[in-house]
């Protein structure tokens, strides 16, 4: 399985933009800073702060265990929501497929957010006798996993369901640690020291992926591969370190978004989790860089106008493999010049065009080039970023670990459900100025 990952930075180099490039010496610089960072890094790995990285070490023999007993059901229902869904996501469409959920044995299905239109869809189209249900918190008391996990218990309940049989339960605490012990549904713990954004490869995503066809000690062993190089004090020798640095001397020249762009469509629930990694991680006292989800070459014909003739504010990223699992061969009879290309060259040139254009009207772009999208490849982009990740917590000077300001949010929409709706509404959801049509 090839698994070779490469971190092209040309485009934001001062030999390429110019003034309002980065030089080779603002990057030897950081050198001195690196090794302090690095090692502030390995200290609170040692101390047990890091357990995105502990986790690459765990047994894998209980997952295999899951894995037999999933063969029991056709369908896998996870309910989570965040960090809970987003990477696990990502991990299974990245590795499978973006259809292979709908059509393949197991079919997967994802109740994330608490709209009744969706829930009620997957519920109307999901035998529930022949579904594996992970339901997913580590707190144990997120609103909407337990509001759509209680739909889903009531309904196998009155189906005469076995619950212990087939509910999975991933969690730490909380009110769904209470009933998975009442009720004695099959537990995983997540460790107390690995965050929501940071899960994917623990227990909240190896579990539910370990039911599927991805390999997930090959997930787990591209992670690892590139652990080494993702802790070396050399920038120049360290893609995380070097992206993170360049991010940060970006958003100090007012690039304060961060467009992510794929240029192959299973990578787009990636996209999504680094939206969550890269803004609930950084975005505090301030500071943070928003980031953009685009798909390449589809966002070419939506978001590229914003991009390059808009407000001078944007840094891309670029993700691209240089084998695609299938291929295509354009026929066409009459004189064109598509005729007898592959739709792979298409996709290339159009991110060939687009990186280039970027280039010519002086946009800052990096670029991520896999040899292919396998688990090996998925491992090392997970980790390169959540080491990214961590890094620029420390180039900031912040916490990358907590979200403190989603907190209020939550204790509003708490007061909404315990309260009265006619108090809630005169203190929350009633305006003054408001244009209705009738």
């Amino acid at each position: 399985m090839n698994g070779e990952l490469s971190f092209k930075y040309d485009n934001i180099m001062e030999e390429t933009l110019g003034i309002l490039g980065i030089s080779n010496g603002e990057l030897e610089s950081f050198n001195s800073e690196s090794s302090k960072i690095i090692e502030n890094l390995k200290e609170k790995e040692l101390n047990g702060e890091f357990g995105f990285l502990d986790v690459l070490n765990d047994n894998l023999d209980s997952y295999y265990e899951l894995k037999e007993y999933s063969k029991n059901f056709e369908n896998i229902l996870i309910i989570g929501i965040g960090g809970s869904n987003l990477g696990l996501r990502a991990a299974e469409t990245g590795i499978l497929g973006s259809f292979t959920s709908r059509y393949e044995i197991p079919r997967i299905y994802y109740m994330d957010n608490s709209d009744p239109e969706k829930t009620h869809d997957i519920l109307s189209n999901i035998d529930l006798e022949k579904t594996l249900v992970f339901v997913i918190s580590k707190s144990g008391n997120t609103v909407e996993t337990l509001a759509n996990f209680f739909i889903v218990r009531n309904l196998m309940k009155k189906k005469n369901i076995n619950l212990e049989k087939h509910v999975v339960s991933i969690t730490s605490g909380g009110e769904l640690e209470k009933i998975t012990k009442k009720e004695n549904y099959i537990h995983f713990e997540v460790p107390e020291n690995v965050g929501g954004r940071f899960s994917v490869l623990s227990s909240v995503g190896i579990a539910p992926l370990s039911c599927t066809s991805v390999d997930i000690k090959k997930l787990i062993d591209g992670a690892k591969s590139i652990e080494k190089s993702c802790k070396c004090e050399d920038i120049f020798k360290n893609p995380a370190l070097m992206n993170a640095v360049i991010h940060k001397l970006m958003y100090n020249r007012g690039k304060t978004v961060s467009v992510m762009m794929p240029y192959i469509e299973r990578l787009r629930s990636f996209g999504m989790w680094y939206g969550q990694l890269w803004a609930e991680s950084l975005g505090k006292n301030g500071f943070g860089q928003t980031p953009v989800i685009a798909v390449g070459a589809t966002s070419q014909h939506s978001q590229l106008q914003l991009y390059m003739d808009g407000p001078n504010d944007k840094i891309a990223t670029f993700l691209k493999v240089n084998k695609y699992r299938n291929d295509l061969k354009i026929e066409y009879e009459y004189n064109h010049h598509l005729s007898g290309h592959n739709l792979s060259e298409v996709i290339t040139s159009e991110l060939v065009g687009t990186e280039n254009s970027m280039k010519h009207d002086d946009i800052p772009n990096v670029k991520i080039t896999l040899s292919e999208l396998n688990e090996i490849t998925m491992g090392k982009l997970f980790l390169m970023y959540e080491m990214q990740t961590a890094i620029s917590g420390e180039l900031y000077g912040i916490n990358a670990f907590d979200q403190p300001a989603v907190e209020y949010g939550k204790k509003i929409a708490h007061e909404c459900l315990t309260g009265s709706k006619i108090d809630s509404e005169k203190k929350y959801i009633n305006g003054k100025y408001i244009i209705t049509s009738k």
